[in-house]
């Protein structure tokens, strides 16, 4: 069921209100080279996230819209891979060369948009 409340699908952004999945909170996260979670929230801050016809769209000073579906199910349990958050190991699958391309020119250094595994267990 959906319901109106302040809703974080990408980790490090700032949330968003809406009538929104649960499903998809904090579903999304930015990673660097090593496939550790980002810590720049001066310049995360700067990214405005919407989302429309059940995309993720993103749009910063400067940039084109990065737009992302957000139902793409990923069933090849090979494309995931490892990464971290707060030292805690977590499956997740890099959204694609284009979102990787847009983060990082955005933030000047490499980092990829990253989809947690439905099973991982979010807090």
């Amino acid at each position: 069921m959906n319901k109106e409340m302040e809703f974080n699908p990408v980790i490090q952004c700032v949330p968003i209100k809406g009538d929104i999945q649960p499903d998809y909170q904090q579903r999304w996260l930015l990673v660097d080279d090593e496939g550790r979670l980002l810590a720049d929230p001066v310049k995360t801050a700067e990214i405005e996230l919407s989302i429309r016809f059940s995309y993720l769209v993103f749009r910063a000073a400067g940039m084109l819209r990065l737009d992302i579906p957000m139902e793409v199910l990923e069933d090849d349990e090979e494309a995931f891979e490892t990464v971290y958050i707060d030292g805690k190991p977590v499956r997740a699958v890099n959204e694609g060369e284009l979102a990787t391309a847009w983060f990082s020119n955005f933030y000047g250094k490499t980092v990829h948009l990253m989809k947690i595994h439905p099973e991982e267990q979010r807090n």
